[in-house]
């Protein structure tokens, strides 16, 4: 049985939980990485106790000549965002996962995501 709760909110404290408890070795616990076809990290999918956590920083940007905000290269200006990639069986839950690389936001499919770790799979890249 997967997680039951109702709303992002509910599943984002639980997810951020289970990373936080993997302590500094969360890296360790990396079931599947993705990130776009120049290299940028886009999301990381974690193997934690309570199950797979999604996580990302939907708002990232590049760091050109032009950019102008004042974050260090390969620093976030975004909060992350934490979901639980089993929808649970509670209400529905939307598939889509918002996430973002110096490229820009994307989305991803939760459905997808947990294909690609029942498949093995340990990076994607993405269009």
């Amino acid at each position: 049985m997967g997680p039951t709760a109702a709303s992002h909110s509910e599943r984002e404290q639980t997810a951020r939980a289970a990373v936080d408890s993997l302590g500094k070795h969360a890296g360790d616990h990396v079931a599947l990485m993705v990130t776009c076809p120049r290299s940028h990290h886009v999301a990381v999918v974690l193997a934690t106790e309570t199950g797979l956590v999604f996580r990302s920083v939907p708002a990232a940007h590049s760091h050109g000549r032009r950019d102008f905000v004042d974050t260090g290269h390969h620093g976030t200006n975004g909060r992350a965002w934490y979901d639980l990639l089993d929808p649970g069986d509670g209400p529905a839950v939307d598939d889509d996962l918002p996430a973002g690389c110096e490229c820009g936001r994307r989305t991803l499919s939760r459905r997808l995501l947990r294909e690609h770790v029942a498949a093995g799979e340990r990076h994607i890249v993405i269009e």
